[in-house]
């Protein structure tokens, strides 16, 4: 009812009085023009018609001759040259008529506006001046016409029928126009103060105007904020798990850390080396995991790992690797080597990214591997214009059935989960990422008769530019 009380009424009122404003002007301006053209178009009429019958009688009467004609028309006789060169001579036709007759209007007119009276204060409705002749007593007539009707009731009748015209066609209009669209307005309203919310119901307004717009845009935004909801719900949902994941990723190689440095204070010398190597593992993986955090951040974040075209040199990266990993492969009595041609191969990424994805595949390989076993990075140019990068090991490998799932996140083979509970694949799963954003192919196969083979293979860059 606000709406309705506001805006209705307000606009109705309006109408109303610029109803009445424009009946009034438009019956004004319609009665004076009608008045006038007729006035001209009879004056020489009823002059010839004046002078044939009247005219010895006029000049006859040199100081002056009037007549009244039927119905009230009354006829003023002047001599036209005494009038227009003696401005202050009376008697004289109205000052208004001789000043247009000076100013070449042959037949000056004058209507006197209801509510108005002219500077005589004269009861005539109107009057026109005629120049018959350039001298002589009648050679100018000035005609009168009395009112017709009281000029009170006459603006009472005219503002009684504007006001009743204006107020029905208010009327109409609010019923068949304002109301219907205060309607639409009140249902745009509604479901406006319900978007994204379960309580939302859609106008279903398909008309073809701007209300009609406006609700197919509300639907389209309700829409929207619902899609984002679920996906932020999602995401929350997602992250909360990660989470969950990295509190316990980290909490039992710290737990292990921990326990490892306390034993070692207190054991013989001949306990401490494989103390030392649980702790070496557990150190490791807490960088590995502390690192793939902050990658898998800056991915999530839309960080491009092209940006800025970036160049890395893989064969320096694979050596650099192989030495950080080193000391854990030899406590765990792994085998672990690296082959890459003599001359550089560059690539197109982030160097500190890519690094980060090669360590994962060799730490993941190392800390999977059985003792006695290999690890190799082999890196070797396939043509002049591309590049592969194999890792292989001969550790238990992975089911066949889980190939494809590898990469995935939070995705971990039953099988690894066993044999160490720590990790949650995030390691492989960023691996997967950064080669789908830096545009590199990226395959996991069984390696015969045992173990696993990981290839990343795209295409190589030129050389960096010096500096």
């Amino acid at each position: 009812m606000k709406l309705w009380s506001g805006l209705a009424w307000r606009t109705a009122l309006a109408s109303v009085l610029l109803g009445m404003f424009a009946t009034l002007a438009t019956a004004y301006f319609t009665f004076h023009k009608a008045i006038e053209i007729t006035t001209r178009l009879s004056a020489q009429v009823f002059t010839d018609s004046v002078l044939q019958l009247h005219g010895e009688a006029c000049r006859a009467a040199p100081d002056g001759w009037s007549h009244v004609l039927t119905q009230g028309l009354t006829v003023v006789a002047y001599d036209a040259h005494r009038v227009l060169t003696q401005p202050n001579s009376r008697p004289a036709p109205a000052e208004s008529l001789v000043q247009k007759l000076r100013e070449g209007d042959p037949q000056p007119f004058e209507v006197y506006v209801p509510l108005r009276e002219d500077g005589h204060n004269t009861p005539w409705a109107g009057a026109l001046l005629i120049r018959v002749a350039d001298s002589g007593p009648c050679s100018l007539l000035e005609y009168h016409w009395p009112r017709l009707v009281n000029r009170a009731q006459g603006l009472r009748r005219l503002l009684l029928a504007a006001l009743t015209f204006t107020t029905l066609a208010a009327a109409l209009s609010t019923a068949f126009v304002i109301y219907p669209l205060l309607r639409r307005l009140r249902r745009l309203h509604g479901s406006t103060g319900a978007i994204g919310s379960t309580a939302y119901h859609s106008t279903r307004d398909t008309s073809a105007d701007e209300l009609g717009d406006l609700s197919r845009v509300l639907d389209a935004a309700h829409a929207r904020v619902r899609s984002d909801a679920g996906r932020i719900e999602a995401q929350k949902q997602a992250l909360e798990r990660f989470l969950s994941d990295v509190a316990h990723d980290l909490k039992t190689p710290i737990a292990s850390l921990q326990l490892a440095l306390e034993l070692a204070t207190t054991a013989p010398a001949a306990e401490l080396s494989p103390l030392l190597v649980r702790g070496i593992e557990d150190t490791v993986y807490l960088a590995a995991l502390v690192d793939n955090l902050r990658l898998a951040c800056q991915l999530g974040e839309g960080v491009d790992p092209l940006e800025g075209e970036p160049r890395a040199e893989l064969g320096m990266l694979v050596e650099r690797v192989v030495r950080r990993l080193g000391l854990l492969a030899r406590r765990k009595d792994v085998a672990m080597d690296a082959a890459h041609p003599d001359t550089p191969l560059w690539v197109r990424c982030h160097p500190t990214m890519l690094e980060q994805a090669v360590s994962n595949l060799l730490h993941n390989a190392v800390a999977h591997g059985d003792p006695g076993g290999h690890v190799v990075a082999l890196l070797e140019p396939v043509g002049a214009e591309r590049f592969r990068l194999t890792v292989l090991d001969d550790g238990p490998g992975v089911p066949p059935e889980d190939l494809g799932r590898l990469g995935e996140r939070l995705f971990r083979a039953s099988e690894a989960r066993q044999r160490d509970p720590r990790g949650s694949g995030l390691g492989v799963a960023i691996v997967r990422e950064l080669c789908l954003r830096a545009g590199l192919e990226l395959s996991f196969a069984v390696n015969e008769p045992r173990g696993l083979r990981v290839i990343i293979e795209g295409p190589r860059a030129p050389a960096a530019p010096p500096g």
